[in-house]
């Protein structure tokens, strides 16, 4: 590799190197041949000698250098024993600048590929270190590069806005001491893990010094630097709730969906058989067809409720009051209200429904009256709507209620009952409200503690 490929690769060609130095080799030992006297000969060579070890270290190719030299002290050995003898002064003037001129070559050539390696490194280094960071950047919230001794090699905003209430987010705005960040229980943990020569990639879980020793994920990485030094990029993800899988809700047990179903059923329609008023409308029917779900009229009519079928996984929308159609659009039936839930809401949601149904069943079953647990504030997000909003849901009533499937064959059979032709289900009217404002979720950084609202 030649000075002159390196930075005019167009025009210095190898072949135009080679060329161009074996003709100024043969013509400096054309210029020398016809030197009339041994002084003038003398003299001259030393120029042509300065000249020689120029094309050397322009050329950079060992091989065609060390060749040019080796043919031409022959020519002049022969040429100064053939014209005035051959004395040992006149031979070291001869072969020792050619070896000189050849060791030179193979130094200057091996350094320029040893420079040219290292800035290939570098580069790679460098665009390696750039992908890991816009890797590590799409999943965590903060991404850090850490020198040999743990300490930030540039300021990290984002990392100082993690921190904001701590007295360490101004350190990190201008670097700082990586060790600092952890609590002091995690620092050895840390300083092992960072620390063991097998670890090139992990994750390890720790706590960091903010306003709430939030518990974190730091997804670790190491490579070299320019100097051959270890340097480290940390990624740091909260680890909140939000970002663990959350577990599928279970179903009802088949002794609830069955044996205790039937007997709230003719407990509830015993009394409402009793007292002849509006409460009838509540023995709506669940339907398999997609039709718009039934609007209910009367008590709840001006509230935002939904009646779910609570035997049913995904909690069926059953019927629903004129103001929930209207605030969450236009809903079909066959649709599961957990659906409608945000992801990290769904458990909490499904937990709280099924607790609140336990309670209702049991005190049916004790004949106590019931009291529902409350409520709870959770995203929502209708199709119609298309984002998600925080809203505050309670469960208002359970009731007993029957599926219409045969709805065709009761309107060709007028003589018998609703109930001989429906199976019993257990509704739950789930009511929604505006989140009250001094009514608030904590949330710390990104972990998402549900707020239970007691009534």
């Amino acid at each position: 590799m030649s000075v002159g490929t390196v930075y005019y690769p167009a025009w210095v060609t190898p072949l135009r190197l080679i060329f161009c130095h074996v003709l100024l080799t043969i013509t400096c030992a054309v210029a020398l041949a016809l030197e009339q006297s041994i002084l003038q000969w003398s003299y001259h060579i030393l120029w042509v000698t300065i000249i020689r070890t120029g094309l050397g270290v322009f050329h950079g190719d060992k091989r065609v250098t060390i060749a040019n030299n080796a043919v031409f002290s022959l020519f002049m050995l022969v040429f100064v024993q053939l014209r005035w003898g051959m004395t040992f002064v006149m031979c070291q003037t001869i072969v020792v600048p050619s070896i000189f001129i050849c060791i030179l070559s193979v130094h200057v050539e091996q350094s320029r590929e040893s420079e040219l390696r290292a800035t290939l490194e570098a580069k790679a280094s460098k665009e390696l270190e750039t992908s890991v960071e816009a890797v590590l950047a799409t999943i965590c919230d903060a991404v850090v590069l850490l020198s040999s001794s743990f300490r930030l090699l540039r300021p990290s905003p984002h990392l100082a806005g993690m921190l904001l209430g701590s007295s360490y987010s101004a350190v990190f705005m201008t670097g700082g001491n990586f060790i600092d960040l952890l609590v002091e229980s995690d620092r050895d943990s840390f300083l092992q893990f960072m620390g063991d020569p097998s670890t090139h990639a992990n994750m390890l879980h720790a706590h960091i010094r903010d306003a709430n020793s939030s518990a974190v994920n730091f997804y670790h990485t190491k490579y070299l630097d320019l100097e051959g030094q270890p340097a480290h990029i940390i990624g740091v993800r909260e680890d909140s709730e939000e970002n663990r899988p959350q577990p599928p809700p279970q179903e009802l047990q088949s002794s609830l969906s069955r044996q205790v179903v039937d007997e709230v059923w003719d407990r509830a329609h015993e009394s409402r058989a009793s007292s002849n008023n509006n409460n009838r409308s509540t023995a709506s029917s669940i339907s398999g067809s997609s039709d718009p779900m039934p609007l209910v009229e009367g008590f709840h009519a001006m509230s935002r409720c939904v009646w779910v079928d609570a035997s049913s996984i995904d909690l069926m929308m059953v019927k629903c009051t004129p103001e929930f159609s209207a605030w969450s659009g236009p809903s079909g039936l066959n649709v599961g209200l957990l659906n409608w839930v945000a992801p990290v809401d769904q458990s909490f949601f499904y937990e709280f429904f099924h607790k609140a149904l336990y309670h209702y069943v049991q005190c049916a079953q004790d004949g106590s009256e019931s009291v529902g647990p409350g409520s709870i504030v959770l995203k929502l997000k209708p199709p119609h709507w298309g984002r998600s909003i925080e809203t505050e849901a309670e469960i208002a009533e359970f009731c007993a209620g029957r599926s219409n499937s045969n709805s065709n064959d009761n309107n060709n059979n007028e003589g018998r009952t609703e109930d001989s032709l429906s199976e019993p289900r257990i509704l739950g009217c789930v009511s929604f409200k505006n989140v009250r404002k001094t009514r608030t979720t904590q949330k710390s950084s990104k972990s998402s503690s549900r707020t239970f609202c007691c009534s």
